[in-house]
């Protein structure tokens, strides 16, 4: 609250303004929750559609093969989401319309190079560089990656664009899009005869969907917006922002392949593909779903916190505690209840040939459980723009991970108890990581409350 609204509040009588506040307090929860509802809806459409063509889509594919769709999205997942070098993270925190113009054409430019550098890597590198970086496999259909790097990379940053003007209905109808035309490219492509390739860009296809969309609604009904973009306006928004692209960059990469993504590299390098399979299908079991409600809590929860940081961090503390212990509420009861069907629905409902993934879905779901409480509030410390903290977190919970999984090979451990170990380190990471968000909430709290007296 600024000099002047205070002294007008005070001018009020008490009951009134009472009255004032508990009507702000109830318009910013029914917004709140109708942005959630409104992803929610589109999100569960979505995953509802894709789920129903899972069963087809094991029948149509082997566990290897998903094995290779999880080597490739986990490539794809690590460095597809800094294509715009991390630079999209700041749109929903820039309140100018013309420093987010200018902005948002930086983004662009930054995707453009990053993509031409993964053209040239992916033309470059030999067969046998790939095997050294554990993803061998991806030697044959490499021409695969610049493509998706640059469709998942647009999307991302269409998405950062209408996470900032509050353009819920239209990222909703993106989930839709997803959910219908990914399964549904990877059956016909299927059908075609195209194998694993088809596969891989039916992934593709289907998680770029909306892309188009978004730039119709949120950028080119906005053409006054774009006029303010300059060569100046661009260089002044890369000086101001540039610590996204040293940290908060690099920090969301690790946060990507910390997550789980890098496990499926690790798995099919030290155990194999039909193991990745598995694990693939129980991550589109467990984790696809709580995906419907973590997405559409976390793209609302950024554009709410981008606006109360600057202009009230008591609401980011509140919706903080708010969306975390109701997020863990809800995951653990979806957790409790595929945990216990699993061993009955996974060789009725997707063949017989899948029935071994049960174990590795009882292994993953305890990292899944905390991965799906942490990620509505994953961006929490890079708005506050301590990207130090997320950096080095995501440096050591790396590090654990991948030193368990090598540690575990080393000393002949099976796949599903590696698997457990890596559970439980992802579980104490995430902890860990939620605990420092909640300290730095406090401090910009009291630093706040500090400056209004």
């Amino acid at each position: 609250m600024n000099a002047n609204q205070s002294t007008s509040a005070v001018r009020l009588p008490g009951g009134l303004r009472g009255g004032i506040l508990r009507f702000r307090q109830f318009a910013a929860r029914r917004s709140f929750a109708w942005n959630v509802s409104v992803m929610l809806a589109g999100t569960v459409t979505g995953q509802a559609v894709s789920l129903l063509l899972s069963p087809l889509l094991t029948r149509l594919y082997s566990p290897s093969e998903f094995g290779y769709l999880s080597v490739y999205s986990a490539v794809l997942g690590i460095f597809g989401t800094v294509a715009s070098l991390g630079l999209d993270i700041a749109i929903p925190i820039c309140m100018a319309d013309g420093d987010c113009a200018n902005l948002l054409a930086l983004s662009g430019v930054a995707l453009i190079a990053t993509t031409g550098l993964v053209a040239l890597f992916a033309w470059l590198v030999s067969a046998h560089m790939l095997s050294v970086l554990w993803v061998a496999s991806l030697a044959d259909d490499r021409w695969l990656l610049p493509i998706g790097f640059a469709c998942l990379g647009g999307y991302y940053l269409m998405v950062s664009v209408a996470t900032r003007s509050g353009a819920f209905n239209d990222i909703a109808r993106t989930r839709i899009a997803q959910g219908v035309t990914g399964p549904v490219s990877q059956i016909l492509l299927a059908l075609a005869g195209f194998g694993t390739p088809g596969l891989v860009l039916g992934f593709v296809i289907g998680q770029s969907s909306g892309t188009l969309l978004l730039v119709q609604r949120t950028v080119l009904r906005r053409r006054a917006w774009l006029r303010g973009i300059s060569w100046r306006g661009v260089l002044d928004m890369a000086r101001r922002y540039a610590g996204f692209p040293l940290l908060a960059c690099w920090s969301r990469m690790l946060d990507n392949a910390g997550a789980g993504t890098v496990l499926f590299i690790l798995f099919t390098a030290c155990y194999s593909s039909k193991v990745a399979g598995f694990m693939f299908l129980s991550e589109r079991v467990i984790a696809r779903p709580l995906l419907v409600l973590s997405t559409s809590l976390l793209q609302v929860f950024t554009g709410e916190a981008g606006r109360a940081i600057s202009q009230d961090p008591v609401l980011l503390r509140r919706r903080f505690y708010q969306v975390v212990p109701l997020q863990f509420l809800l995951v653990s009861g979806w957790i409790l209840i595929a945990n216990v069907i699993a061993a009955w629905a996974f060789p009725v409902v997707f063949g017989t040939r899948w029935a071994g993934a049960v174990p590795y879905l009882h292994a993953l779901s305890v990292s899944y459980l905390m991965l799906s409480v942490l990620h509505p509030v994953s961006m929490t410390l890079q708005m506050l723009e301590r990207q130090v903290t997320p950096a080095v977190w995501q440096v050591c919970r790396l590090t654990l991970l991948v030193g368990a999984v090598l540690l575990a090979r080393g000393h002949g451990v099976s796949a599903v108890n590696a698997l457990w170990i890596c559970s439980g380190v992802q579980a104490v990471c995430c902890l860990v990581l939620l605990g420092l968000m909640a300290a730095s909430i406090e401090h910009v709290v009291r630093r706040w409350d500090s400056r209004a007296v």
